[in-house]
């Protein structure tokens, strides 16, 4: 193939590098260069497998997920080790006694009609393993040496758009950052692993509440809301994220206001495969006042009506039996909504609830001036 004469291609190559999402298109069309079913765009590293696919092989790229087959991936293995060597098959990378004998072929590929590919790996800048593997069922054979000359060629043109598009990724957030300060929001972003990447001035100089710890990450001084603060961001390359935002309640002491924390993860996608997935944790100092608007209650804590009611009610002085008799709800309904109020709160008992609501009123961005 000469690369002039599939310039479509090379056009289609560096518009992904920009725009993320276009390469699941770029992926089918070099499955449709070597003859194959689909194609797989793959990342790792110590902690993280992340993908994107031809629509075409995705169920296989689920049913790999799903069976821990990415736990121990020998075709990743055993590019990694050859992965200045361009596109490579099975043949080149195994022997017919090992491809029979290993559980991924046997098990997952051939079953499921697949069993040949051509893959090859190439380093992001954030040092982690990128790779392409294209798909191709058992029963076409192995690509031949022509194809895979083409898909040499192509090569360098893949591997730039994927390093370009991991730099975009970060100079994004860094714009993440800067178009939240310039909404006078106090904002970072940050990696699935909790290291802040970009932050604005308004964030950094943010003190007593927040600690900025070693290698860029962060904690919380209230053991409670910095519990809930880890989990978030444990949990920020899980489904638990799927619903959205996830707010954090860090009460008053004594010589700081009350704060609410949003992580807002960045939803998946194609950019997601060039880096780990990022979130934005943006801050909300709030004034003191006895009282909260319902809306903005709920905005910040997201509390239900009920868990609005049992809160107010709390803030009020009242017990669970009062709550439960005002509004002719059995005990066990009143605990059970104080139990998940407690919980979207940080708090463990109602005098740490009754400090923190306390303490929350309109935050000074929303107050008339």
């Amino acid at each position: 193939m000469e690369l002039e004469e599939d310039s479509p291609l090379l056009d289609l190559i560096y518009e992904a590098a920009a725009v993320p999402e276009m390469w699941p298109a770029v992926l089918d069309r070099l499955a449709s260069l070597a003859g194959g079913v689909g194609t797989f765009l793959i990342t790792t590293d110590p902690h993280n497998f992340r993908w994107t696919s031809s629509e075409s092989v995705r169920q296989l790229g689920l049913d790999f997920l799903s069976g821990g087959w990415h736990l121990r991936n020998p075709r990743m293995e055993r590019l990694v080790q050859r992965k200045n060597e361009g596109f490579l098959r099975e043949i080149d990378l195994f022997t017919t006694a090992e491809m029979d004998g290993d559980p991924t072929f046997q098990e997952l590929l051939r079953p499921r009609g697949f069993g040949w590919a051509a893959g090859s790996v190439v380093q992001v800048p954030s040092d982690d393993t990128l790779a392409f593997s294209i798909e191709r069922r058992f029963a076409d054979g192995p690509m031949g040496d022509g194809i895979i000359a083409d898909l040499n060629a192509l090569r360098p043109h893949l591997a730039r758009a994927a390093m370009m598009s991991a730099r975009l990724r970060m100079e994004r957030a860094h714009g993440m950052a800067e178009s939240l300060t310039m909404m006078g929001l106090p904002s970072a972003v940050l990696l699935g692993d909790g290291k802040v990447i970009a932050a604005g001035p308004l964030f950094e100089k943010l003190g007593g509440q927040i600690v900025f710890r070693a290698f860029g990450r962060i904690a919380l001084t209230h053991s409670g809301a910095n519990e809930l603060l880890t989990k978030a961001i444990e949990n920020l390359n899980s489904d638990q994220f799927q619903f959205g935002a996830r707010s954090i309640a860090v009460p008053s002491d004594d010589e700081n206001e009350a704060i609410i924390l949003h992580l807002i993860p960045v939803r998946r996608s194609a950019h997601d495969v060039f880096g780990p997935a990022m979130a934005i944790l943006m801050v909300t100092p709030l004034g003191s006042s006895q009282a909260l608007p319902d809306d903005l209650l709920n905005g910040l804590f997201d509390l239900s009506p009920a868990e609005i009611r049992a809160a107010n009610g709390l803030l009020e002085g009242k017990t669970v039996d009062d709550i439960a008799s005002s509004f002719s709800l059995s005990r066990e309904t009143i605990r059970t909504q104080v139990k998940a109020v407690f919980a979207k709160t940080g708090t463990k008992r109602q005098s740490d609830l009754v400090s923190l609501l306390a303490n929350v009123g309109v935050p000074r961005w929303h107050q008339p001036q």
